[in-house]
């Protein structure tokens, strides 16, 4: 017995530096891509800093047993407000998908919608469809009014996705997919025409710049992201653990099609603390499903 709880706890102190394994290929190659075409550290500093920062937090987070559960009343009314809240930011040329704190801008919606997609599907089980689709409609709408094409689209497939598996009606589920794909195709005939930044948008030319090898391993670093949430979700919750892995499969695959920012890898701490939100509650949930 005291091997078998020796090894237990081997295996959770292990798990804890799951995210800085996943995370770090795509920042250490971003910061390099960024160090190389002469980019101020001031720039690439901030992703390492965040990087180093979150992943302090995730450890003592782990060792006090902070969990989503305590604050799950005011996590989503704290995520919507906080999404709603970038329309009171001046924005750029009519875009408004951020909130200035000082010198730092937070692209919020990269920071909340896993949060919000996990609190969905918590809502369709405890409270039923309607309220669900309330709340994914409401969402959707003030994605396609910041506007943001690449997060609506992330945001908009898992959740019909998930209220379409909730649904026992055809009619119900028909009505889901026809709705949320008109706001798709709404968000992509009207994108916003901000000019793409290299170290956000185009860092994997800047990796490119390296060498095909460095495009490669960014490529391939990039693609390690969402493999943990599709292909070894908890048994208590894959589907919703698929639906983040889809998400982040979206934002991803976006860049190719619109100028929206590479996550981890490009300039930007607003991906980094989203996606360390995402893997702590992944964590959190292979945690359970052991100890049950």
């Amino acid at each position: 017995m005291p091997q078998r709880l020796r090894r237990k706890g081997n295996q959770l102190s292990l798990r804890k530096f799951i995210p800085i394994i996943i995370m770090m290929p795509s920042i250490a190659i971003g910061g390099l891509a960024m160090y190389r075409n002469h980019i101020s550290i001031v720039i690439w500093g901030q992703n390492i800093a965040c990087f180093l920062l979150m992943s302090i937090i995730s450890c003592i987070m782990y060792k006090f047993g902070i969990s989503r559960n305590e604050y799950k009343k005011i996590i989503f009314p704290s995520a919507l407000f906080l999404l709603t809240l970038t329309f009171v930011n001046p924005g750029m040329e009519g875009v408004h998908r951020w909130i200035s704190i000082g010198i730092i801008k937070l692209n919020i919606a990269m920071i909340i919608l896993p949060v919000i997609l996990i609190y969905l599907w918590d809502a369709l089980q405890a409270k039923g469809i309607k309220f669900g689709g309330v709340i994914a409609f409401g969402v959707i709408l003030v994605l396609l009014f910041q506007p943001d094409a690449s997060q609506l689209t992330g945001f908009a497939i898992p959740a019909m996705i998930m209220i379409s598996r909730k649904a026992n009606n055809k009619a119900i589920s028909l009505f889901t997919i026809s709705t949320f794909s008109l706001f798709i195709v709404l968000s992509w005939i009207y994108l916003d025409h901000l000019p793409p930044v290299n170290y956000v948008e185009r860092i994997l030319s800047m990796a490119a710049d390296m060498g095909l090898l460095w495009l490669i391993l960014g490529v391939a670093s990039l693609a390690i992201l969402p493999m943990p949430f599709l292909l070894f979700p908890p048994k208590n919750a894959e589907l919703i653990s698929r639906c983040i892995g889809c998400y982040y499969i979206i934002i991803l695959l976006s860049t190719s099609f619109g100028n929206f920012p590479v996550p981890l890898m490009g300039y930007g701490i607003s991906p980094i603390i989203g996606f360390y939100i995402s893997l702590t509650w992944y964590l959190n949930s292979k945690c359970v499903k052991n100890e049950v």
